[in-house]
C-alpha cells in the first residue's frame, strides 16, 4: 500500500482536461476517479470546463464565470468557455480560449502546484499546462489520450494547415519538454517511442473501471428490456458512446440491411453526437426497424443499461490511427461477461481475440456481410476460460491503476 512517507506535508497536484466530468455526465469519468483516488497522497485539484463537450450544455447558468468546488476528497474548477455545436472554427477558439483562461488561473491561482498533468487532447490545454508548470516551477507530465493531431488529420482532413501545423509543433515540443509522458494504450506508448520520447521517460496507465460504482451498479434486466420495447426473444446488439466520425457508425446500419429477415435481432445504438441526426435519418431512409437508437446516459446508469444487451460492439473507423486504440467502452463492456465485437483489428482485436471475449471483422473485405456472420455467430461462441468481469476487476481497476500512478508522482515531486 503506497503511503505518504515522505513529509507531513501532502504535494499539490494539479490535473487538467478540459473535458472531464462527473459522474452524472455521459463521459468518461477517468480523471475525476484519478482525482478521488490520489486524494489520500495529494491534495488534488482537477480543472475542467464550465461547457460540457458531451452534451454541449453548461453545468453552472452564468457561464463566463469560474466555480470552484469540494468533491469527493479533491478540489474541482470548471473554467468559463464558450459553447460550440459542432467541430467547426467556434471549437477551435472554444479550445484556444479555454488554453488562455487556463494559463492565466493557473498562474495566478494561490495554492502552488508540486506537478501538473496535462492531459491531451486538445493540445492547447495541455501547452497551457506546461507554460503554468514552469511559471510555476512544478514538474510537468503530459498524458497523451489520442495522438494529435494524428487523429486530427486521419477523420476530418489536412484543410487546416496552419492548425495543423501548429499542433503538430506543440506536439514535438510537449514530448521533449515534459517530465514524464503517459501513454493509455501500449500502441499509443510505442507510437511515443518512435517519434523520440525515451522509454524510461513514459508511464503505461489504461483506461479502467471504478469497481466502487460501476462495479456495483446492478438492474431488474427484464423489466427495463421490457420498459424500451424489446422482447424475450429479442437478441440485442448494443453500441454505447460517441456518434462522431470517428465511430463511423454507419457500417453498422450497413450490416443490419443484411439482417433485416431476422426480425429478433436488434441493434441498439446508445449516446450522443454530431452523427446522430444523420444516422437517424438514414435508418428511417433504409427501413432499419431493428435499429434503436437510446440517449447518452450519466456514467453511473451505464451498467444498468449495459445489462439488456446480449453482445457489444466497439465501432471505429478503418484507419491505421487506431490499430492501437483501446477504448474505454471495452471494459465497461467486459463487466457484463457477455461477447464483444470490434470492427477493427488492432489492439483492441486481438485483446478480444486472445481472452476470447469476442470478435473483430473487417469492413472493408469480404465488407458488411462479414460483419453480419460475426453478428449471426458470437452468441453461440464458447464461454471463456476467465470471465471478463473477473480479468477486468484484476487488471483494470481505477484504484490500483492511481496507486501505481501516485507512487510515480511521489518519486518525480521528490526527484532533485
Amino acid at each position: 500500500m503506497l503511503t505518504n512517507g515522505y513529509t507531513t506535508m501532502k504535494p499539490e497536484v494539479w490535473i487538467i482536461n478540459q473535458y472531464t466530468v462527473t459522474p452524472e455526465y455521459p463521459a468518461s469519468t477517468r480523471h475525476y476517479e484519478l482525482a478521488k483516488y490520489m486524494s489520500p497522497y495529494f491534495d488534488v485539484t482537477l480543472w475542467g470546463s464550465n461547457f460540457i463537450h458531451h452534451n454541449k450544455t453548461f453545468r453552472f447558468e452564468k457561464r463566463f464565470k469560474t466555480y470552484e468546488e469540494t468533491l469527493e476528497g479533491f478540489q474541482m474548477v470548471w473554467l468559463a468557455s464558450k459553447a460550440y455545436r459542432d467541430n467547426g472554427a467556434a471549437r477551435i477558439l472554444n479550445m484556444m480560449l479555454y488554453a488562455v483562461t487556463l494559463f492565466f488561473k493557473g498562474v495566478f491561482r494561490r495554492k502552488k502546484p508540486d506537478v501538473i498533468i496535462g492531459s491531451s487532447p486538445p493540445l492547447f490545454a495541455a501547452f497551457a499546462s506546461w507554460m503554468i508548470a514552469r511559471c510555476r516551477g512544478a514538474r510537468f507530465v503530459l498524458e497523451v489520450r489520442d495522438l494529435w493531431p494524428d487523429s486530427l488529420v486521419h477523420i476530418a482532413g489536412d484543410n487546416k494547415k496552419l492548425i495543423v501545423g501548429m499542433l503538430k509543433w506543440m506536439e514535438r515540443f510537449l514530448y521533449r519538454h515534459s517530465d514524464n509522458v503517459i501513454g493509455l494504450t501500449e500502441g499509443i506508448v510505442e507510437k511515443l517511442v518512435e517519434r523520440g520520447v525515451p522509454r524510461e521517460k513514459v508511464a503505461f496507465v489504461p483506461n479502467g473501471i471504478d469497481l466502487e460504482t460501476e462495479g456495483r451498479q446492478c438492474a431488474d434486466r427484464r423489466a427495463l428490456r421490457e420498459k424500451l420495447g424489446f422482447g424475450p426473444a429479442d437478441k440485442i446488439m448494443m453500441y454505447a458512446g460517441a456518434h462522431g466520425p470517428a465511430n463511423d457508425l454507419g457500417q453498422l446500419l450497413e450490416a443490419m440491411k443484411c439482417l433485416q429477415n431476422e426480425s429478433s435481432l436488434k441493434l441498439v445504438l446508445m449516446g450522443e453526437g454530431v452523427e446522430k441526426a444523420r444516422l437517424i435519418e438514414l435508418s428511417k431512409q433504409q427501413h432499419l426497424h431493428q435499429v434503436v437508437f437510446l440517449p447518452a446516459v450519466p456514467k453511473s446508469e451505464v451498467q444498468t443499461y449495459l445489462s439488456i444487451a446480449d453482445a457489444y460492439i466497439i465501432c471505429l473507423k478503418d484507419i491505421p490511427l487506431f490499430e492501437g486504440a483501446l477504448p474505454n467502452k471495452l471494459f465497461d463492456y467486459m463487466l457484463q461477461d457477455k461477447p464483444i465485437i470490434s470492427t477493427v483489428a488492432g489492439e483492441v482485436g486481438r485483446f478480444l481475440v486472445r481472452h476470447g471475449y469476442g470478435r473483430y471483422g473487417n469492413m472493408k473485405e469480404p465488407g458488411e456481410a462479414f460483419l453480419a456472420t460475426v453478428i449471426r455467430s458470437i452468441t453461440n461462441d464458447k464461454p471463456p476460460k476467465q470471465k471478463s468481469s473477473e480479468y477486468v476487476r484484476m487488471h483494470f481497476s481505477r484504484k490500483a491503476q492511481t496507486e501505481s500512478l501516485a507512487a510515480m508522482l511521489q518519486t518525480l515531486v521528490h526527484k532533485k
